[in-house]
């Protein structure tokens, strides 16, 4: 069997909030990832919304892909979560952050706040 339509066939009985999973070939492999409606965190305009994606292997058990698709799911709520949490009106642990800007935050001796305990 085609390993989209098995992965498809798997997942198909599984539910989570308004999230439809679905199952795309391409870019060298096969991958889960979810669309849902959401309004966007910054302009706050319903639009479809994507979580990463979720390479599966062909030698996947069918127990390791729904696994997978559960991992998505906390995933994107640990997203969510970064995405809301604000301290001193700042996404201190956002998602979104550069990693060449952490990197560089690092290097500027902020890391580990700076010294400070």
């Amino acid at each position: 069997m085609n390993l989209v339509l098995r992965i498809a066939e798997v997942i198909a009985p599984v539910s989570f909030q308004n999230y439809h999973l679905k199952v795309v070939e391409g870019h060298g492999g096969v991958y889960i990832q979810a669309e849902y409606h959401e309004p966007d965190i910054y302009t706050l305009v319903n639009e479809k919304q994507y979580t990463r994606k979720w390479l599966i292997s062909p030698l996947m058990t069918d127990s390791e892909i729904i696994q997978t698709c559960f991992k998505l799911c906390l995933t994107s709520m640990e997203h969510k979560t970064r995405e809301g949490f604000q301290y001193k009106g700042a996404r201190i642990f956002g998602p979104h952050f550069d990693v060449e800007d952490l990197v560089k935050l690092c290097k500027e001796g902020k890391e580990n706040g700076g010294g400070r305990k």
